[in-house]
């Protein structure tokens, strides 16, 4: 018993401090006037670090992490802030999709700027919530446990890191068929060199 009430407050305990980093994330984001401060950033070396970083908690859930992406692919951005969101995005996607499927990581150049791309096949999100899922706080599920749940500040933390670096992020999402969430970054990020198509 005393256990089971040491795990508890444990788990509560952590809960509070990831909640506490989260609304720190944003206020400094929100309160920081200064530009965002750029750097080459290799796309398929960052996806590929990602993927690194959280391949043991996919594993635990039988899931596979696998990134596509043309390595001659370079930016100009916020390095820090476009891993933040990428993290937030794959973080989201192994805690929506089952056991034994798999999240594609991918990143392409158009001719309006680069596309990165994070899939899953998840549960979807359902027409009612798409206009909502960027506000902080907001849980689609919100029946499931705090432990895995989230505290419903990652796609909010994702969307201000997209928009400090000048772009935008957008989703696909079908019920039972998972969704693709697309940061979209502008042309002028882009360095000499990045292959024109892929």
């Amino acid at each position: 018993m005393l256990r089971e009430t040491i795990g508890s407050m444990l788990e509560e305990a952590e809960r509070l401090t990831d909640l506490v980093d989260a609304l720190l994330t944003l206020a400094r984001m929100d309160a920081t006037k200064a530009g965002a401060t750029r750097e080459e950033v290799k796309i398929a070396a960052l996806l590929e670090e990602i993927r690194d970083q959280f391949e043991v908690l996919a594993a635990e859930k039988g899931q596979t992490l696998a990134v596509t992406s043309d390595h001659n692919i370079a930016v100009q951005t916020d390095r820090t802030l476009l891993r933040l969101a990428l993290v937030n995005l794959v973080h989201n996607a192994i805690q929506h999709s089952p056991s034994s499927s798999k999240i594609s990581l991918a990143a392409a150049r158009r001719p309006s700027g680069v596309d990165i791309l994070v899939s899953d096949s998840g549960h979807g999100i359902a027409p009612e919530y798409r206009e909502k899922i960027f506000e902080p706080f907001f849980r689609v599920d919100k029946a499931r446990s705090r432990s895995g749940g989230g505290v419903g500040l990652g796609l909010a933390i994702a969307k201000r890191a997209v928009e400090r670096n000048g772009g935008r992020i957008t989703f696909e999402s079908d019920s039972n068929r998972g969704s693709v969430f697309r940061i979209e970054l502008p042309s002028s990020s882009l360095l000499a060199g990045s292959p024109a198509n892929i």
